[in-house]
């Protein structure tokens, strides 16, 4: 397959969100030839979870994205990082039938013969959508062939703790070998770690997490000096899980900036306290 003729991404699965049945999702990986444009993570495959039936952008709007992301803090416009006219033009090609669509199984094994021969860094669980909203076994399928071929992953969930998930849908522990716990604040990760997860955790400020024991800035962030990407961050990657019961390494903290993060962030705090 040459890079001319090469799809513009591949759809993976669709069906119904774990986080909520009744609604059907559909999990895109794009970007796999070498020609990502995240600056954050570098030349790495990116992931997206969409509702099938709604325009990214009103699914916001509407505050019906919980399917997708569970009771994130950030859902429903609350200030998510992530540009949704990038996930609307993705869900624009998915309703005009420019996926290919095939099994994860397949994109994996495509995405670590790219990786082996430097076309790709790795594979991103979850550009857009928290992926605990699909199967675990899709996730795997993608990932864990990367892995395999020396490249880096990375991934996040909310799903990890009730409060973030909906109706009570945790993320299946499985994930944990995977992806981290997206928490928020240092008590936040100290729970995540009780429940076996490594944790990427927003703080309000660089001196909390500072004073946030076992916890190291993440290389790619404006208070590290944006050192790394996620594609060239260390080994495979400090944020692709935890790989079994004997890791121990830190956790992965970040600040937030910008009002919509801070309100996101204030309203995390307060669950955990649980006011």
């Amino acid at each position: 397959m040459s890079k001319n003729k090469s799809p513009t991404g591949f759809l993976v699965y669709e069906g119904p969100s774990v986080l909520d049945p009744s609604v059907q999702i559909a999990v895109i990986v794009n970007r796999v030839f070498g020609n990502a444009t995240n600056a954050k993570t570098g030349a790495m495959a990116q992931s997206f979870i969409i509702r099938t039936d709604m325009k990214p952008n009103e699914a916001v709007r509407a505050k019906q994205d919980h399917a997708i992301c569970g009771a994130c803090p950030y859902a429903g416009g609350a200030g998510c990082y992530v540009s949704i006219k990038m996930v609307c033009s993705v869900y624009a090609a998915y309703q005009r039938g420019a996926y290919l669509k095939t099994t994860p199984d397949t994109v994996g094994q495509l995405c670590a013969a790219l990786t082996e021969v430097g076309m790709l860094a790795g594979f991103r669980a979850g550009s857009y959508g928290d992926p605990a909203a699909a199967p675990y076994g899709v996730w795997e399928a993608l990932i864990e062939p990367v892995r395999r071929a020396g490249g880096k992953t990375s991934g996040y969930t909310h799903q990890w703790s009730e409060k973030y998930a909906y109706m009570g849908r945790t993320a299946d522990p499985a994930f944990r070998s995977l992806l981290m716990a997206s928490a928020h604040g240092p008590v936040d990760a100290l729970l995540a770690n009780a429940e076996g997860w490594r944790a990427f955790t927003t703080f309000g400020s660089a001196d909390e997490l500072k004073d946030t024991p076992r916890m190291v800035m993440c290389p790619a962030s404006k208070e590290a000096g944006h050192r790394l990407t996620c594609a060239t961050c260390g080994g495979q990657s400090a944020c692709n899980g935890r790989k079994s019961l004997d890791d121990r390494r830190a956790n992965v903290g970040i600040v937030v900036h910008g009002s919509n993060y801070v309100k996101g962030l204030a309203t995390a705090a307060n669950e955990a306290a649980g006011r």
